[in-house]
Protein backbone atom coordinates (compact mmCIF):
# COMPACT_ATOMS: atom_id res chain seq x y z
CA UNK A 1 0.00 0.00 0.00
CA UNK A 2 0.98 3.62 -0.36
CA UNK A 3 3.34 4.86 2.34
CA UNK A 4 1.91 8.37 2.14
CA UNK A 5 -1.22 9.09 4.10
CA UNK A 6 -4.30 9.87 2.04
CA UNK A 7 -5.40 13.47 2.21
CA UNK A 8 -8.88 14.82 1.81
CA UNK A 9 -10.60 12.74 -0.85
CA UNK A 10 -12.57 13.93 -3.83
CA UNK A 11 -16.19 14.50 -2.97
CA UNK A 12 -15.35 15.99 0.41
CA UNK A 13 -16.24 19.63 1.02
CA UNK A 14 -12.60 20.33 1.92
CA UNK A 15 -11.09 18.71 -1.19
CA UNK A 16 -11.23 22.00 -3.11
CA UNK A 17 -9.29 23.74 -0.32
CA UNK A 18 -6.75 20.92 -0.13
CA UNK A 19 -6.07 21.19 -3.87
CA UNK A 20 -6.02 25.00 -3.77
CA UNK A 21 -3.47 24.91 -0.95
CA UNK A 22 -1.27 22.47 -2.91
CA UNK A 23 -1.41 24.63 -6.05
CA UNK A 24 -0.62 27.78 -4.07
CA UNK A 25 2.25 26.01 -2.35
CA UNK A 26 3.64 24.90 -5.74
CA UNK A 27 3.14 28.40 -7.19
CA UNK A 28 5.25 29.95 -4.43
CA UNK A 29 7.97 27.33 -4.73
CA UNK A 30 10.57 28.82 -7.03
CA UNK A 31 13.22 26.12 -7.03
CA UNK A 32 12.64 23.55 -9.79
CA UNK A 33 14.09 20.85 -7.53
CA UNK A 34 11.75 21.65 -4.63
CA UNK A 35 8.79 22.01 -6.96
CA UNK A 36 9.51 18.57 -8.48
CA UNK A 37 9.78 17.02 -5.01
CA UNK A 38 6.50 18.60 -3.91
CA UNK A 39 4.75 17.42 -7.08
CA UNK A 40 6.03 13.89 -6.42
CA UNK A 41 4.76 14.09 -2.83
CA UNK A 42 1.38 15.30 -4.11
CA UNK A 43 1.30 12.40 -6.59
CA UNK A 44 1.94 9.96 -3.76
CA UNK A 45 -0.88 11.52 -1.74
CA UNK A 46 -3.23 11.14 -4.72
CA UNK A 47 -2.14 7.52 -5.01
CA UNK A 48 -2.96 6.92 -1.35
CA UNK A 49 -6.33 8.60 -1.88
CA UNK A 50 -7.04 6.37 -4.87
CA UNK A 51 -6.11 3.29 -2.89
CA UNK A 52 -8.32 4.28 0.04
CA UNK A 53 -11.19 5.30 -2.26
CA UNK A 54 -10.97 1.96 -4.08
CA UNK A 55 -11.30 0.15 -0.75
CA UNK A 56 -14.41 2.22 -0.08
CA UNK A 57 -15.80 1.55 -3.61
CA UNK A 58 -15.82 5.28 -4.34
CA UNK A 59 -15.11 5.08 -8.08
CA UNK A 60 -15.50 8.81 -8.73
CA UNK A 61 -12.90 9.63 -6.07
CA UNK A 62 -10.56 7.02 -7.57
CA UNK A 63 -10.88 8.57 -11.03
CA UNK A 64 -10.30 12.09 -9.70
CA UNK A 65 -7.27 10.97 -7.68
CA UNK A 66 -5.82 9.20 -10.74
CA UNK A 67 -6.24 12.28 -12.93
CA UNK A 68 -4.50 14.43 -10.30
CA UNK A 69 -1.82 11.76 -9.87
CA UNK A 70 -0.99 11.91 -13.59
CA UNK A 71 -0.78 15.71 -13.52
CA UNK A 72 1.60 15.67 -10.56
CA UNK A 73 3.88 13.03 -12.08
CA UNK A 74 4.08 15.09 -15.28
CA UNK A 75 4.87 18.22 -13.30
CA UNK A 76 7.58 16.43 -11.31
CA UNK A 77 9.25 15.26 -14.55
CA UNK A 78 9.00 18.67 -16.17
CA UNK A 79 10.48 20.44 -13.17
CA UNK A 80 13.27 17.86 -12.81
CA UNK A 81 14.36 18.61 -16.37
CA UNK A 82 14.59 22.31 -15.45
CA UNK A 83 17.23 21.82 -12.76
CA UNK A 84 20.58 23.29 -13.77
CA UNK A 85 22.75 21.08 -11.54
CA UNK A 86 23.31 17.77 -13.35
CA UNK A 87 23.94 15.78 -10.16
CA UNK A 88 20.70 17.02 -8.60
CA UNK A 89 18.82 16.35 -11.82
CA UNK A 90 20.17 12.81 -11.98
CA UNK A 91 19.33 12.15 -8.31
CA UNK A 92 15.81 13.51 -8.67
CA UNK A 93 15.14 11.62 -11.89
CA UNK A 94 16.35 8.46 -10.18
CA UNK A 95 13.94 9.15 -7.30
CA UNK A 96 11.07 9.68 -9.75
CA UNK A 97 11.91 6.45 -11.57
CA UNK A 98 12.06 4.50 -8.31
CA UNK A 99 8.84 6.05 -7.00
CA UNK A 100 6.87 5.45 -10.17
CA UNK A 101 8.04 1.85 -10.18
CA UNK A 102 6.57 1.41 -6.69
CA UNK A 103 3.47 3.32 -7.77
CA UNK A 104 2.86 0.83 -10.56
CA UNK A 105 2.67 -1.99 -8.03
CA UNK A 106 0.15 -0.07 -5.92
CA UNK A 107 -1.86 0.92 -8.99
CA UNK A 108 -2.05 -2.72 -10.06
CA UNK A 109 -3.44 -3.60 -6.63
CA UNK A 110 -5.96 -0.75 -6.89
CA UNK A 111 -6.93 -1.91 -10.38
CA UNK A 112 -8.01 -5.24 -8.95
CA UNK A 113 -10.25 -3.52 -6.37
CA UNK A 114 -12.24 -1.16 -8.59
CA UNK A 115 -15.26 -1.61 -10.80
CA UNK A 116 -15.00 -1.80 -14.58
CA UNK A 117 -15.96 1.89 -14.90
CA UNK A 118 -12.97 3.03 -12.85
CA UNK A 119 -10.45 0.62 -14.40
CA UNK A 120 -9.84 2.91 -17.35
CA UNK A 121 -8.66 5.72 -15.04
CA UNK A 122 -6.35 3.32 -13.21
CA UNK A 123 -4.98 1.91 -16.46
CA UNK A 124 -4.25 5.45 -17.67
CA UNK A 125 -2.47 6.17 -14.41
CA UNK A 126 -0.44 2.98 -14.75
CA UNK A 127 0.55 4.04 -18.27
CA UNK A 128 1.42 7.52 -17.01
CA UNK A 129 3.48 5.97 -14.25
CA UNK A 130 5.28 3.68 -16.72
CA UNK A 131 5.88 6.60 -19.06
CA UNK A 132 7.12 8.68 -16.13
CA UNK A 133 9.53 5.97 -15.10
CA UNK A 134 10.79 5.50 -18.65
CA UNK A 135 11.17 9.24 -19.20
CA UNK A 136 12.99 9.67 -15.89
CA UNK A 137 15.35 6.81 -16.69
CA UNK A 138 15.94 8.14 -20.20
CA UNK A 139 16.62 11.64 -18.87
CA UNK A 140 18.91 10.24 -16.19
CA UNK A 141 20.89 8.41 -18.90
CA UNK A 142 21.06 11.57 -21.02
CA UNK A 143 22.33 13.56 -18.04
CA UNK A 144 25.09 10.97 -17.55
CA UNK A 145 25.96 11.04 -21.25
CA UNK A 146 26.00 14.85 -21.27
CA UNK A 147 28.24 14.86 -18.22
CA UNK A 148 30.65 12.50 -20.00
CA UNK A 149 30.59 14.68 -23.12
CA UNK A 150 31.36 17.76 -21.02
CA UNK A 151 34.24 15.93 -19.33
CA UNK A 152 35.59 14.84 -22.73
CA UNK A 153 35.27 18.37 -24.07
CA UNK A 154 37.05 19.78 -21.01
CA UNK A 155 39.88 17.29 -21.55
CA UNK A 156 40.12 18.29 -25.21
CA UNK A 157 40.21 21.98 -24.29
CA UNK A 158 42.93 21.27 -21.75
CA UNK A 159 45.01 19.49 -24.42
CA UNK A 160 44.50 22.31 -26.92
CA UNK A 161 45.62 24.86 -24.31
CA UNK A 162 48.70 22.78 -23.53
CA UNK A 163 49.52 22.58 -27.24
CA UNK A 164 49.14 26.37 -27.57
CA UNK A 165 51.44 26.91 -24.60
CA UNK A 166 54.00 24.56 -26.12
CA UNK A 167 53.80 26.40 -29.46
CA UNK A 168 54.31 29.73 -27.67
CA UNK A 169 57.33 28.32 -25.86
CA UNK A 170 58.73 27.00 -29.14
CA UNK A 171 58.20 30.41 -30.81
CA UNK A 172 59.85 32.15 -27.88
CA UNK A 173 62.82 29.78 -28.07
CA UNK A 174 63.06 30.29 -31.86
CA UNK A 175 63.12 34.04 -31.39
CA UNK A 176 65.86 33.76 -28.75
CA UNK A 177 67.91 31.52 -31.04
CA UNK A 178 67.45 33.97 -33.95
CA UNK A 179 68.51 36.88 -31.75
CA UNK A 180 71.64 35.06 -30.62
CA UNK A 181 72.31 33.97 -34.18
CA UNK A 182 71.94 37.56 -35.42
CA UNK A 183 74.09 38.88 -32.56
CA UNK A 184 76.87 36.43 -33.42
CA UNK A 185 76.94 37.46 -37.07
Amino acid sequence: SAKTKAGTKSGSFFYFFDKAFEKTNLFFTFSAEKKAKKALENAEERLAEAEESASENNQEAVETAMKDYQENISLAETEARGIKDEAKTKTLLSTIASSTSKHQEILTEVLNKVSEEAKEAIEKAIEASKKGREEAMKEEKEVSENKQEVENLAETIKKVRQEREQKKEIETLKQKVEKKSNANT
